[in-house]
């Protein structure tokens, strides 16, 4: 860790705030996440599929969903995973813990505006292995964070049982049969009934919140909604015009 990121968490420590751009490492003020420059060219999610919640060409539902509408009821992202926040979500994943704040402040509002009938928060769990040498499961601190800003309960309600490999080169039947067995719900009477929200930085191919949701209404879940930082774009929406 450099010095003066260092120095950063020291200062906010004590003080509570935030003092530097996520990004350009700018000075900031009352606690803003990002400067003013860097925040005109973030790709803020604003033309997204109603379903899935990724970026579109044009309004309604992506191709994807269309053809195979995923497990969960709604899901939407702050961002779009180009640019500069590839970089964002590098460093929150490798080290930045501390970004979870400023995060959690951003996407507050779209759990007011897009899931407020949540009863409780919960994240895409990590193998033990895996967060012991990442250091912290980004997804679970950004979900108490969440929490604490909005009042709503936190839940662990999954453990993973094994590692899996990346999910992108495989189709949709190769990615379930990648994932089966690689969740277990914890508690099954905790979902009985609920809306729960799934809390993750990235929805890549959606597979695993598909499976996480599926474990879900098993458990005779009402909702199951996921909120990400940021969304990959598909790449049957890439070619398509608007």
């Amino acid at each position: 860790m450099k010095l003066r990121e260092l120095f950063q968490r020291i200062r906010k420590w004590i003080y509570g705030k935030n003092y530097t751009c996520y990004l350009c490492r700018a000075e900031v003020f009352d606690g803003q996440s990002f400067c003013d420059t860097c925040r005109k060219f973030l790709p803020y999610n604003t033309n997204f599929c109603a379903r899935c919640g990724r970026k579109i060409a044009q309004s309604g539902y992506c191709m994807d969903c269309r053809s195979h509408a995923p497990q969960f009821d709604k899901a939407r992202s702050l961002f779009v995973y180009e640019g500069e926040v590839k970089n964002l979500i590098y460093a929150f994943k490798n080290g930045n813990s501390d970004f979870s704040e400023g995060l959690a402040t951003e996407l507050a509002p779209l759990i007011e505006s897009e899931f407020s009938d949540a009863d409780c928060i919960t994240f895409v769990p990590m193998t033990k292995s895996a967060e012991r040498e990442r250091g912290y499961n980004q997804a679970e601190i950004l979900a108490k964070e969440l929490a604490t800003q909005t009042g709503l309960p936190v839940e662990a309600l999954f453990e993973k049982t094994k590692d899996t490999p990346e999910q992108k080169s495989l189709n949709r039947v190769e990615r379930q049969k990648n994932l089966h067995g690689a969740f277990h719900l914890k508690k099954r009477a905790a979902c009985k009934g609920k809306t729960v929200l799934i809390v993750d930085d990235l929805l890549t191919t959606g597979a695993t919140a598909e499976e996480l949701s599926r474990l879900l209404y098993g458990a005779k879940a009402k909702k199951v909604y996921l909120l990400t930082v940021a969304s990959v774009v598909l790449q049957k929406e890439k070619n398509k015009r608007p």
